[in-house]
């Protein structure tokens, strides 16, 4: 009973806080307001304590990124922790990514998800996010609490020149040569209310002296060709990315969009993983959606773009860990909806029970960041590794 109060009360919470409005007084709403002044509080305080030595940051032997975002909620941390490691594998160096593992069932101690090659933990122990960027098996993964113990495992056994931190920018322990704020392209700032009241973690005016680029993600727009290196009309491609962002003043800026991919389809009639099938086996097949992630909505819209027939979606919270009860019901849902197709996200599946037989075919969408400019984004990190 408790724990249905305290759902029903985060729910509430939830709510308000991705809305506009004028607190009345002796409100809920004035509740969350005054509550947000006194996590406002404390954040200041954190800050001045590490900036005047009093708390201390330690430093690595080797360049740290941080991925991060000062507002709660999905902007695309994981997906562009991928990114930036897969470009930097591909400038020839050995990038090591450092979650904290949130939701995972380890204890406070770093441990290695995977080496690049071999998986060592679950998505149960060590988070579906870590899972899943490492059941890649393209970078090595590690998890931990305290990123700087995390990053000393890293270093003493995966021999990294590059740590990439993701969702670290409130981690002020460890000290970084990158700091990389994420703003969603719809809702920048939320409705500009600190935490309960809004989403914001701190303040532009908090974080502004330690953000030294922006990107700003789910940008709608047009495809880049840079990759060409001309534009349509045959002009070289300016390299020059933008330089203003709100309150951020003249900072490195960058543009980049979502882009939905086929992961995998798995036959009703196979257990396989193995990739099967083409984007157009999606097209206008009736699906039952699922998912567990920050913005539900932009799961639905990625499966829509892909071509698929939404007739429900079923919603869990960030981060759900699915019981076999939670499977049955999805399934029994596809049955009675008469959906010969069930649609789920790579977050998701990383966490589902691979013995569990489906009645329906079940195509897993997975993510890709696509830059406006991926040449000037790759020429800003070279600047920044002095190369």
């Amino acid at each position: 009973m408790f724990d249905t109060y305290l759902n029903r009360l985060e729910k509430k919470i939830t709510r308000i806080s991705d809305q506009e409005y004028t607190p009345d007084f002796f409100s809920f709403e004035q509740v969350l307001v005054a509550a947000s002044g006194l996590y406002q509080l404390g954040s200041k305080l954190r800050l001045r304590l590490y900036r005047s030595g009093l708390l201390t940051s330690r430093r690595l032997p080797c360049f740290v990124i941080s991925i991060g975002n000062i507002m709660a909620g999905g902007v695309g941390k994981t997906p562009m922790a991928i990114h930036i490691a897969e470009l930097l594998m591909k400038m020839g160096k050995r990038p090591v990514v450092i979650s904290r593992g949130y939701k995972g069932s380890l204890g406070p101690g770093p441990r290695i998800v995977s080496d690049g090659s071999t998986l060592f933990l679950d998505a149960e122990k060590a988070g579906d996010e870590p899972y899943m960027m490492a059941r890649r098996k393209r970078f090595p993964v590690v998890v931990g609490k305290n990123r700087y113990l995390a990053g000393k495992l890293a270093v003493e056994q995966l021999n990294p020149n590059v740590i990439v931190l993701d969702d670290a920018f409130s981690h002020l322990g460890l000290e970084r040569d990158l700091d990389i704020l994420l703003f969603d392209h719809d809702r920048p700032l939320g409705n500009n209310r600190i935490l309960p009241a809004g989403r914001l973690r701190e303040t532009p005016a908090m974080s502004k002296e330690r953000a030294q680029a922006i990107i700003l993600t789910r940008c709608p727009g047009k495809k880049e060709t840079e990759d060409q290196g001309a534009d349509p009309g045959g002009h070289e491609t300016s390299l020059r990315q933008e330089k203003r962002f709100g309150p951020y003043g003249e900072i490195p800026f960058f543009k980049t969009s979502h882009s939905p991919f086929l992961l995998q389809l798995l036959p009703r009639e196979k257990k396989s993983g193995q990739a099967l099938g083409t984007p157009e086996t999606l097209k206008d097949r009736p699906g039952l959606l699922f998912s567990g992630i920050a913005k539900n909505d932009s799961f639905r819209s990625a499966a829509e773009e892909m071509g698929v027939n939404v007739v429900d979606h079923l919603e869990f919270k960030d981060h759900y860990m699915y019981k076999r009860a939670d499977i049955l019901w999805i399934q029994e849902r596809a049955r009675q909806i008469g959906a010969d197709l069930i649609v789920t996200t790579e977050k998701d599946w990383v966490k589902l029970d691979r013995t569990f037989r489906w009645e329906r075919d079940l195509a897993v969408i997975g993510i890709k960041i696509r830059f406006e400019n991926e040449k000037a984004f790759e020429g800003f990190i070279r600047s920044r590794l002095n190369e």
